[in-house]
């Protein structure tokens, strides 16, 4: 289940120049703000959500939506060009109403000596938030490298999806890691939205998948994933 909404499938986008981001736009001159009687249209493909969100915003300038400080640089979530910022006007499984609406093409980079590197590209991403609160990473420290989660959307009713990232504490590079369960690959990390977060064990990361109604009682059992650092991946036991 996807925890943010991209419609724009594996269409390429350009990667967005190396940036230095803000964190508040609200007294930046290329934010355009309307009236509540005037209806900014969105510029992103329609999505189930687009009919529950009135844009209350729009700014072009980069912003940073997540940041995280490590011993060999800084994660950061960053918009790229255009970002749509808004609200839900009814509740959902997503959200309650009056939430924080964020989209826009995101990267999540690893920035040392002020050069960036793309570790991942988030076309269109939607994401929904409580507060306009910037976010920060998950810290799950493994023995072979500093391991870091970001989760942009916070609630689907069911589980959540986070983004995990690997930052090796002797050379310093940093690079996503993909997540194997049951010999299935995945971009992201699902885990249940009602239970602790993930964290560190004493063999690996223990999970807690998200359980619903008809859930196999197998499959509601915590996992342990192990890091294969030579593959970059986070594989499930």
């Amino acid at each position: 289940m996807p925890a943010a909404i991209n419609k724009q499938g594996n269409q390429p986008h350009p990667a967005p120049p190396q940036i230095q981001g803000t964190t508040d736009n609200s007294n930046n001159s290329s934010v355009q703000e309307t009236s509540p009687s005037v209806a900014i249209t969105g510029a992103f493909p329609k999505s189930d959500l687009t009919d529950s969100i009135a844009i209350d915003s729009v700014n072009e300038a980069q912003t940073i939506r997540a940041e995280q400080q490590t011993d060999k640089g800084t994660l950061l979530m960053i918009s790229g060009g255009r970002e749509e910022r808004g609200h839900l006007i009814v509740s959902s499984t997503l959200g309650q109403e009056g939430d924080q609406t964020f989209q826009s093409n995101y990267s999540i980079v690893f920035r040392q000596a002020n050069k960036d590197k793309v570790l991942v590209g988030l076309p269109a991403y939607l994401f929904i938030r409580p507060t306009y609160r910037k976010l920060s990473f998950e810290k799950l420290r493994f023995k072979e490298a500093d391991v870091y989660m970001l989760t942009p959307q916070y609630q689907t009713g069911h589980g959540v999806e986070g983004y995990i990232f690997a930052v090796d504490r002797h050379t310093g590079d940093a690079f996503s890691l993909g997540v194997v369960k049951k010999g299935l690959f995945s971009k992201t990390l699902l885990y249940s939205e009602a239970e602790p977060l993930p964290s560190p064990g004493k063999d690996g990361l223990v999970v807690h998948p998200p359980v619903g109604a008809g859930t196999p009682e197998e499959d509601a059992k915590e996992l342990l994933y192990k890091l294969d650092w030579s593959k970059k991946q986070l594989v499930a036991e």
